[in-house]
This record gives structure tokens, sequence and C-alpha cells, in this order.
């Protein structure tokens, strides 16, 4: 008996080691993947996919195989924190919904409500995230992930663009938890919110702290040149100049005309790099002068680069959008691929020179000048609002449309593009609506006045329905074209010539009377063709008489064709009583597009 009952234990530790120890290698697995973190609180390493897809498999080898172990529960955790580093976060959210139905009595729920905030943040569901991380935080606010919560919480903040909230969130990292590794990660976003929330001054403080913990010299001019940010989003370019020009004294000067040419190695474009940034800081001060002689100084040292390819760049953005001078800074953004075509700016020197060229290709055309003109102008303004953030030159540039054109609809489109920026761009609502009601009274029968009556009405104020008038239906052109001669039945007869294009009667030959050449068959009998008989009536739907000729009779029997829906007509139905103008609320009136080059993208680098 003591044999049997020794055995029996035995069997029973083997048993507990064996599901201890599978969960044990699924645990291993995903802590050396994420490298001894709860998750990976960064992008997930794509090197690391294979690792976290043995850990998911030894967790459902543990599920499979013990259901009854006291670790299934820690084992389904596992599986679905993994699938967070495989970048699957969606699949976490479908295994951790349930989590307590399945697990009713674990001592692992408020992890993974955590995990649960986590994979909905990764996921993109922000608001989600935000209610499951704070349920963890109210059960768990000491808990071992809660300065994990608090750094994601200001994460999904700033996602949600709630940047006040995700700067006292990331305080709280910073303030409850100051030996937590996450400090650096929990200051970065402290700054990155304050700077959004409009306090340059506290996210400066901050980078300056983070230059103070750089790991190396990439790591603190990144910080520098953040710093730079907040003082020129505080418009203190003193400042600026004088942080920036006492980093230049540091680093060493390129040698022009060196045997060794452009610096290479780590930290061989810091001088570069700050040197562009010092031509920036005078631009924006208004130093136009230094700051072309600073872009060029960069192109001079550091020749074909991306460095250099930069510095094109950005002296053509500074005649566009600082000196208005389109045509010279077409000829900049040109000069981009000489320095390298590998460069991101080269891309954004084309898009941007293709929407110049339009715009000069209308400016120059002849032809049709009044439409070339009218489309220059709405393309101009555009380029102000759109390309160049000046919704004032804008304004002005709209403003002279609607003089220029008084009385229009092209006028009218001009006035509620003008209230657009009022209102969205300028926060001056009284003006925007005042410019709307003179559009619905003065512009009736136009889609202009639709739109104006519905950007009124989405603002909270009502339009009389009598005011609004239907703009008039396009009617279809009359097609003039002459019908061809239906061909003969039956085989021709030998002998017989066809009628030749010139011979008098026949359709299209000079002297041709009118009436004749809309119907040769309609001829009267002739003297030397007595078999040439009146013809049988047919029917005529289709054709349409030129101009002169008189229609033929109807015969007694005539009936008009049923009437059968167009295809093919260019013809615009006509608007109903109450029809809404297709005008978008959220962007401002424009002219029809053209089958010229596609609007560049409107995300710009900042100078």
């Amino acid at each position: 008996m003591r044999r049997l009952a020794a055995i029996v234990m035995l069997a029973a530790s083997l048993a507990s080691c064996a599901y201890y120890n599978t969960y044990y290698l699924a645990r291993k697995n995903y802590f050396l993947a994420t490298e001894g973190l709860p998750y990976p609180v960064e992008k997930p390493n794509p090197g690391q996919s294979g690792t976290y897809q043995k850990s998911i498999d030894y967790a459902k080898k543990v599920i499979a195989n013990y259901p009854e172990s006291k670790w299934v529960d820690d084992a389904y955790l596992i599986w679905a924190r993994s699938l967070l580093g495989k970048g699957d976060p969606l699949q976490t959210v479908n295994m951790l919904s349930d989590f307590p139905t399945r697990f009713p009595e674990s001592p692992l729920r408020n992890e993974a409500t955590f995990y649960l905030g986590i994979g909905y943040r990764q996921g993109r569901k922000y608001r989600e995230s935000l209610v499951a991380l704070d349920e963890y935080l109210q059960k768990a606010a000491h808990g071992d992930l809660a300065a994990y919560a608090h750094l994601e919480r200001s994460r999904a903040l700033m996602s949600l663009a709630r940047a006040a909230e995700a700067e006292s969130a990331a305080a709280r990292v910073i303030d409850d938890f100051p030996k937590s590794t996450l400090v650096v990660q929990a200051r970065t976003a402290h700054a990155e919110a304050a700077l959004a929330a409009g306090d340059p001054a506290a996210a400066r403080a901050d980078y300056t702290a983070l230059g103070l913990l750089a790991r190396d010299d990439e790591e603190r001019l990144k910080y520098l040149l953040r710093e730079a940010d907040c003082l020129e989003a505080a418009r203190d370019y003193g400042t600026e100049l004088a942080l920036l020009n006492d980093a230049l004294s540091h680093e060493i000067e390129p040698q022009k005309g060196a045997p060794a040419g452009t610096p290479t190695g780590p930290g061989g474009d810091h001088f570069g790099q700050l040197t562009l940034r010092i031509g920036t800081a005078h631009l924006l001060a208004g130093h136009h002068d230094q700051a072309l002689g600073y872009y060029k100084m960069v192109i001079d040292d550091y020749p074909k680069t991306a460095l250099s390819a930069e510095a094109q760049y950005r002296i053509a953005y500074a005649y566009e959008t600082v000196l208005d001078d389109f045509d010279r800074a077409r000829q900049e953004y040109a000069k981009v691929r000489e320095q390298s075509i590998n460069s991101p700016f080269y891309e954004q020197a084309n898009d941007r020179l293709g929407s110049l060229e339009r715009l000069a290709r209308y400016r120059n055309a002849s032809g049709d000048s009044l439409g070339r003109k009218l489309e220059a102008g709405f393309l101009l303004a555009e380029q102000y609002l759109f390309e160049l953030d000046k919704p004032e030159r804008a304004l002005e540039a709209y403003a002279e449309i609607a003089h220029d054109y008084a009385g229009t609809p092209s006028a009218a489109k001009a006035l509620n593009a003008q209230a657009w920026v009022l209102r969205r761009k300028l926060e001056r609502p009284a003006q925007a609506d005042s410019l709307l009601w003179a559009v619905v009274h003065q512009y009736p029968a136009t889609e202009a006045q639709l739109a104006a009556r519905d950007y009124l009405e989405a603002a909270g104020q009502q339009v009389p329905d009598g005011l609004i008038k239907m703009p008039e239906p396009e009617l279809a052109a009359v097609d003039s074209t002459p019908a061809l001669t239906a061909p003969p039945e039956g085989p021709t007869p030998l002998g017989t010539t066809m009628p030749v294009a010139g011979t008098p009667g026949v359709p299209g030959a000079p002297g041709t009377d009118p009436a004749l050449a809309a119907d040769p068959d309609s001829l009267p009998p002739s003297p030397d063709r007595p078999d040439i008989g009146p013809p049988a009536p047919r029917p005529t739907a289709g054709r349409v008489a030129p101009p002169g000729a008189q229609a033929p009779p109807a015969g007694p029997t005539a009936q008009a064709p049923p009437p059968t829906a167009s295809t093919g007509s260019n013809k615009a139905p006509a608007p109903q009583a109450g029809a809404r103008s297709d005008a978008r609320l959220d962007d401002p009136p424009r002219p029809p597009p053209d089958n010229g080059p596609a609007a560049p993208d409107s995300s710009r680098i900042r100078p």
C-alpha cells in the first residue's frame, strides 16, 4: 500500500511539473521577446514575431492538455498578450472581452482589464481604451501596472486631441512613480502634450531635462532641436538663435574642398542640421537674406546629399510661402532633383511644383481669357488657403474675384468661400453669416444660393423658403447633324449609279434645298424617272431637321413614339423643390476641377 501511494503521489507530482513547465516555457518566451517588459511599450519588434508565436504555442498546449490546471487563466492571458507583440491588438480585444466570463474567480481579472485597454488603444479605439484603463486604475491605483496605465491614458488622450488631459496623465507618472523605467517616455509624452496644449515653456523644460538624460549625441541633438521647436512656438526667435548658435560652436565645421569630401560617420551631419535650423529661425524672424544664405551654405558644405536636398527645398519654400514669388519658387523646386532624388523632400518638391505649374498654366494661358483668369483666381486663393496656410491672403483673393465678377455665379461662389474662411479659419462667424445672407438675397436661382442656405442652416439659422429659387435646368443641345441616307432595301439593280456627294439633290451638295437634303426620299416623281414614286412613310423618331426645313405632315395613322428614358444625355435633371446643394459643408466652394495635374498632398513639412 505504501508503495502504491508513493507511486500515485509521484505521478501527480510529475503531471503538475509537466503543465507548469509548459506554462513556464510560454512565459519565458514572452518575456524574452519583450525584453522583460510587461508588454511592448513602443512599437512591436517584427523580428520577435517567431518568439511570440512560440509563447502562444506553449500557452495553447497548457489550455488544451491541462484544462483543469490552475495555470489555465495565466496561459490564456499570455496568449492574448503575445498577440499584442505580433501586431494583432484587435484579436487581443476579442480574447479579453470575455475574460471575466471564462474565468470569473481568476485573480488576473484586473490585469486582463489593463491589457484589454492596451489592445483597444493599439487598435485605435481610444474611447474604449480609456474606459478599460480607468477601470483598472480604480481597482489597482498603486498596482504594478499603474504607471503603464497612466502613460497609456496619456497616449489615448493625445490621439483624441485632448492635450491638456494628456499632459496631466503623463505628469502622474513623473510625480507618483519617479523611479519607474517609464519616466523618459512619460516626460516625452508630457512635453508633446504641453506643446499641443499651448504651453511651450513647460514643453521646453521637459526637453531640457531629457537632454541631460540623453544616452548619446544623437539623442542630445534630437532634444535640442525640440527645444528649438518650443521656442519657435513661443515666437522667441532671439533665444532660439542663441541656443542654436551655441550648439553650432561645439560642432566641427566641414572643410570645403578637403580630400575627404563631405563629413561622414556618426554626427557628421550635425553641423549641417544646426545650420539648417538657424536658417529657418532667421526666416521666421523676417531675416530673409540671412535665411537664404544659411541654406546655401548647407548646399555648399553637403552637396548631392539628403541634407542639401532639404536645404534646396527650403529655399524654394521660402520664395513660395514668405516672399510670394511663385515663379522663382518653381525654379528652385526644380533644382531639388539635382541634389538627391532619394530624399523625401524631392517628393515634396514635386508635389508643390505641380501645384505651382498648374497655377502658372492658367495665369499665362491664352484663348478663353475670361474663364482662365477666373480659374486662376480660384487656384491662387486655394494656394494661399491650403498650401501656404495664409487664410488672410486667401480672403483677399476671394474678395478680388467677387469684386471683378460681381453679379455672376462665380462671384457668389467666391462670397461663399470668403464666408467659409471667415468662420473656419479666422473665427469671425458674424462676418461670415453676413456674406452668406448677401448671397441668399442677391444671387437667386444659383447653386451658390443653395450652398449659402445650407451653410446658414448648419450654423443654426433659418432661411425662409420664399427666398430660395431653384436653378434653371440646363437644356440639352439640339443635334443639328443631318441624318445619313438609309441604304436601299434589297439588291441594287445592275447599271444603277449610287448618288455621290456633290450631285444636286444629294445631301451636302451645293445648291441643294435644305428640306430635300434633310430626307432625299421625299423627292417628287421625276419625268425622267417614272419608276420613282412617293416613298413609303418611315419613322422619323430621332431625326431633327436642319434650321429652315419644314417637317413633313403627320399622316392620319402617325403615332408619336412612346417616351423613353434618355441614356447618355448630358442634360442635367431639373432640381426638385427643397433640393440641397451638393457643396460639402467642411470645404470652401471651389471651381470644377480640370484635367490638369492632381492637387498636391496637403501635408506640409514645417520650414
